[in-house]
């Protein structure tokens, strides 16, 4: 076990210290800074709705801003590696390709935990300036977020193992739209009386990751508790995809000739 972990570990610390030094970062944290500053201007001028507008705007941005990060730096990790040739130093080591796919995966996923973490503690604090205290929300939803933003990675990490760096941004940012729109478009047509369509959607929902499943503002806004057996189902259902992207991610990466 020591033997397979220790260069997945190495790879995913290399991976992590290369990407936090990305001007990207930057810019998107700033953005989300100013969108989140905008949101407790907003709340200042509603009348009895201050604590839900911070919780809709506030965490929506967070969510939106963390998914950018994980898509954009995903993409050109994979893809600097194979452009650069970097899998020619890489592979002739004692580094398996499915060691070289987690490694990178950890290490992007090491940046998003960080992001998170700065962006929901930004937001805690602000609340806590403001009177409006939400760090018991805010904490559940990074915790979602973190799960969904899992998925999304693995997913893209997929999508650059075997595409432009153009394309698998454009495929991750489909996929993210997608995977939000099971429900809506479920609902559309069993209210429109399409049945068949509807049924369609939700066998997909079981192919395809559902990513509303990890969307649980609503829930914490209203103060609806979240079940014990929910919660460990959504940490299964985030495993199992993560870990079907990873391994479909390492068959081609394998067939690449490097």
């Amino acid at each position: 076990m020591n033997h397979f972990l220790q260069p997945v570990l190495v790879l995913a610390g290399a991976t992590y210290r290369e990407l936090i030094r990305q001007r990207l970062l930057i810019g998107i944290g700033f953005v989300a800074a100013l969108i989140t500053a905008l949101s407790f201007f907003l709340a200042t001028v509603s009348l009895d709705q201050n604590a839900r507008v911070l919780h809709n705007i506030g965490l929506a941005t967070i969510t939106l801003s963390a998914v950018l990060i994980t898509v954009f730096v995903t993409v050109q990790t994979i893809a600097r590696d194979f452009d650069g040739r970097m899998l020619y130093l890489l592979f002739p080591k004692p580094i398996g390709r499915g060691q070289y796919v987690l490694g990178r995966y950890l290490g992007v996923m090491a940046l998003v935990a960080t992001t998170l973490v700065t962006l929901g503690g930004l937001f805690a604090l602000g609340t806590l300036l403001t009177g409006n205290s939400l760090i018991s929300d805010t904490l559940i939803n990074l915790g979602y977020a973190f799960l969904q933003l899992a998925v999304v990675a693995a997913v893209v990490q997929l999508f650059a193992s075997f595409t432009a760096p153009l394309n698998a941004t454009l495929y991750g940012f489909a996929f993210y739209i997608i995977g939000h729109s099971f429900g809506s478009l479920k609902e559309f047509f069993t209210l429109s009386g399409n049945l068949a369509a509807a049924n369609l959607i939700n066998g997909v929902g079981y192919v395809l990751p559902n990513l509303e499943k990890f969307d649980v503002r609503a829930a914490t806004l209203y103060d609806i508790t979240l079940p014990l057996g929910g919660v460990l189902t959504t940490i299964l259902y985030a495993i199992t995809f993560s870990a079907i992207a990873l391994l479909l991610t390492t068959a081609v990466v394998r067939k690449q000739e490097v």
